[in-house]
């Protein structure tokens, strides 16, 4: 899906986000500057990390995403239409968001993993309070873990700030199960949303009416993203033996 800000109106005068400085990866935007008319907020939080692990590596310091996951939940609730989408050449036809015209800001309160977790409470809790201060209208919030007390939970606290503000709040109910006890995710206040039922295999089946019989023929269609084989082991290697051409050994 599409970020692009074609046919917007101007960000309206309420909005307090801005787009945060991240010097090292080039992303330059001085204080009350939006990245477009349809991504008007980018930020990260790092202070809990860094009150565990100590000064955070200056290459982490972005609103971008290290693995894809932000960019592809932002446009999945809200990207803009992308007409000639397709998967392969299959399924040619218009992608879109949940709210394609609605725009965006990015709060950023994850790290890469490590043994302690990605997420710490104080960044979580950072990332709600500046988002209800910068004015938005609607959080989507792709996080969550198992439930706990809701005053030990920071995003239960959090999303009650933000209800108690006027802030709809929708949470995934994550990526477990189906078994019971799997949903995270459960404050009565917030709108938990589960996955689809839909499996890993996308196809599709043909039916065909022939006049020489009494019943029709069904043919089911290959996926296009094949699964992987049952009960076989591929040996391990080190990412920087596949690491694409681009990016450093560290990185990999």
């Amino acid at each position: 899906m599409s970020f692009s800000d074609h046919g917007y109106e101007p960000v309206p005068a309420r909005w307090r986000g801005y787009c945060q400085d991240s010097a090292y990866h080039g992303v330059s935007c001085n204080f009350m500057s939006y990245l477009n008319g349809k991504l008007i907020g980018a930020k990260y939080f790092k202070e809990g990390y860094e009150a565990t692990h100590g000064s955070m590596d200056p290459r982490m310091m972005t609103p971008r995403d290290q693995d894809g996951h932000g960019t592809h939940t932002l446009s999945t609730a809200t990207g803009n239409f992308v007409p000639g989408a397709s998967v392969l050449g299959a399924g040619i036809g218009t992608a879109k968001g949940g709210a394609p015209w609605a725009r965006v800001a990015s709060y950023k309160a994850c790290w890469p993993p490590l043994k302690t977790g990605t997420c710490y409470d104080a960044d979580v809790l950072a990332a709600f309070e500046e988002a209800i201060y910068d004015g938005v209208d609607v959080l989507c919030v792709s996080l969550g873990k198992d439930p706990v007390e809701y005053f030990r939970d920071s995003f239960s606290i959090g999303a009650f700030h933000a209800v108690k503000n006027g802030i709809v709040v929708a949470c995934s109910a994550g990526n477990s199960g189906p078994d019971l006890g799997t949903v995270m995710n459960v404050s009565p206040w917030v709108i938990t949303v589960g996955a689809g039922t839909l499996g890993r295999e996308f196809e599709a089946s043909i039916e065909l009416e022939l006049e020489t019989r009494n019943d029709d023929l069904y043919f089911k269609g290959l996926s296009l993203s094949k699964p992987l084989p049952e009960r076989k082991f591929y040996d391990l290697i080190a990412g920087a033996h596949a690491r694409a051409a681009y990016a450093s050994p560290d990185d990999s």
